[in-house]
């Protein structure tokens, strides 16, 4: 993902609400990013973020979103992938998220 972007992180123990947090901000500060499936999911999961590689010089292709919304990426392959979340645009009013409300 671009490094303007934000994820969705989270707590196992304190699942009922999702912070959003700049990419740039996460590396081996123990966060653990919000996992779901949109489709077809009933629970959502929660894993460790790791940080593999920075590719600066890299131009990123996505389509065009407004801002505060949220994109679904799968991480895991299979016919119900789990998906993460990222946005590229968060005005200060919605840096949580209540996914209680949207299951």
């Amino acid at each position: 993902m671009p490094l303007d972007w934000s994820i969705g992180v989270g707590d196992k123990e304190d699942s009922t609400s999702v912070e959003v947090v700049p990419l740039t901000s996460i590396a081996d500060r123990g966060f653990q990013t919000f996992l779901f499936n949109p489709l077809n999911g009933f629970k959502a999961e929660f894993m460790d973020v790791k940080v593999l590689n920075f590719y600066n010089d890299i131009k990123w292709y996505f389509p065009k979103v407004k801002n505060n919304q949220l994109i679904s990426t799968p991480i895991t392959v299979g016919k119900e992938p789990l998906c993460a979340f990222f946005v590229k645009d968060i005005s200060r009013q919605c840096e949580t998220i209540e996914y209680g409300l949207l299951l």
